[in-house]
């Protein structure tokens, strides 16, 4: 067998395969004896017809069954014998055959990459301070009371801070209804009976501060100034006058501290509740500079590293972050119509981001195995078991997809991942 190797780009190969006469030939002689075994000729018992004319009879189907075998026979044997790592096959084209000649084809492969690591035990990290402030504390304590606040009427004052105001609005962009000016605001041009609280955290920019003061029936012209990270994209940074009336305003009564306020908290007392969050606030104050932390190790892997990546698992990635951007844009709020309209946005992050991450998972998985980091069976069953949970589905129902899709070397890959970054984060400097 002749292989011979094309390189397209830096992970692109084409394999050209030549399997010679002889060996089609000796391939050809097993495969016809098998036909004669098999097949039952007019006037001749089953596997006693003469070879000649089985031959004549099945020819073509002879000649397409020893492709149909041969081609990845060979292809194994080509790609073990040049120790090729395979990303993905791209294509292949006819394989010729004729008869007393050789079997050849081409392959078109993306490959792992080639590169060589930078000096990746030692990084230097700087750790920050994790502090849990008082205010922090008592923000918490807020808003969980906040969640469990009950509103009561009002008819006898003005609108304070924090309250919730009832309105009906319209709304026009340079004398324009909203929703023309802009059709990806659909269903917020207008509102009737439309409730928004009196402070900065108002849906609309600036409505809710703007209606402290305002009593039942009162009419006011607000101008909306959409900010640029506004979750309707098309909407940023424009400038928009809306026209409200209130119709309905209801003040909110935080619990106080009773025993049925600690009983629905599960705590025996408050200080017993503020130790809880303040615990709960130092967790995720660790975690994230954690993940601080490994994002400063993996910039200066994707820094140190000279590396070009197969392109198929580039576009692959960019397809699956597509996915996961639209959907969390959908839980958002994001309809289709305003998903389809930012659909070049959504692929530009995509592409920023999708490139970068295939880069940094072939460096980091060429440490693990550099450092020989693997992934334990007992720690594939835990991950797959908790990846179940999130979809909702039985982990052994769940392992059993991922086997048919060959899904299991994913999951071991992206333990291998995380083992390996915390791997260096505890071989870092600190700075």
């Amino acid at each position: 067998m002749k292989v011979s190797l094309k390189d397209d780009s830096a992970c692109r190969k084409t394999m050209s395969v030549e399997v010679p006469a002889d060996t089609i030939t000796m391939e050809y002689a097993v495969l016809l004896k098998s036909y004669v075994k098999s097949v039952a000729l007019p006037g001749f018992r089953k596997g006693k017809a003469p070879k000649g004319l089985v031959e004549k009879k099945y020819a073509k189907t002879i000649i397409a069954d020893l492709k149909e075998r041969l081609v990845p026979k060979y292809y194994k044997k080509a790609v073990e014998e040049n120790d090729l790592r395979i990303v993905s096959v791209l294509g292949a084209t006819e394989p010729k055959l004729e008869e007393g000649t050789s079997l050849t084809f081409d392959v078109t492969l993306d490959v792992f990459p080639e590169f060589k690591l930078p000096k990746y035990l030692g990084i230097v990290v700087k750790p920050e301070n994790v502090h849990v402030e008082d205010k922090q504390v008592n923000d918490m304590v807020d808003s969980i009371r906040r969640q469990h606040a009950t509103f009561n009427d009002i008819e006898d004052r003005p609108a304070r801070e924090t309250d919730m105001v009832q309105i009906s609005y319209e709304s026009t962009v340079d004398g324009v209804p909203l929703e023309e000016k802009v059709p990806e605001a659909r269903g917020m041009g207008t509102g009737n009976g439309y409730w928004t609280t009196c402070d900065d955290d108002a849906f609309l920019p600036g409505v809710g501060k703007a209606l402290i003061g305002s009593s039942i029936g009162d009419k006011k012209d607000i101008t909306v100034e959409f900010p640029e990270s506004f979750i309707v994209k098309e909407l940023a940074n424009i400038k928009a006058e809306f026209k409200v009336e209130v119709t309905a305003m209801r003040e909110r009564e935080l619990p106080e501290f009773d025993e049925e306020f600690l009983k629905k908290l599960e705590v025996g007392s408050e200080e017993e509740f503020r130790a809880r969050i303040r615990e709960h606030l130092e967790q995720t104050a660790q975690k994230t500079e954690k993940s601080r932390q490994q994002n400063a190790v993996c910039e200066f892997l994707l820094k140190k590293t000279k590396i070009e990546v197969p392109l198929s698992a580039v576009q692959e990635q960019i397809h699956t972050l597509m996915k996961d951007i639209a959907r969390r844009r959908t839980m958002q709020g994001v309809g289709k119509e305003q998903l389809a309209a930012q659909s070049g946005e959504i692929m530009e992050e995509a592409k920023t981001k999708g490139e970068e991450q295939v880069k940094l998972r072939y460096i980091v998985l060429c440490i693990a195995d550099a450092e020989k980091i693997e992934a334990e069976d007992v720690e594939i069953s835990e991950e797959i078991a908790r990846m179940a949970v999130q979809q909702g589905k039985d982990a052994s129902d769940f392992r059993k997809e991922l086997e048919k899709v060959d899904g299991i070397d994913s999951v071991c890959d992206q333990i291998r991942f995380t083992k390996t970054v915390d791997f260096l984060l505890e071989k870092a400097k600190e700075k």
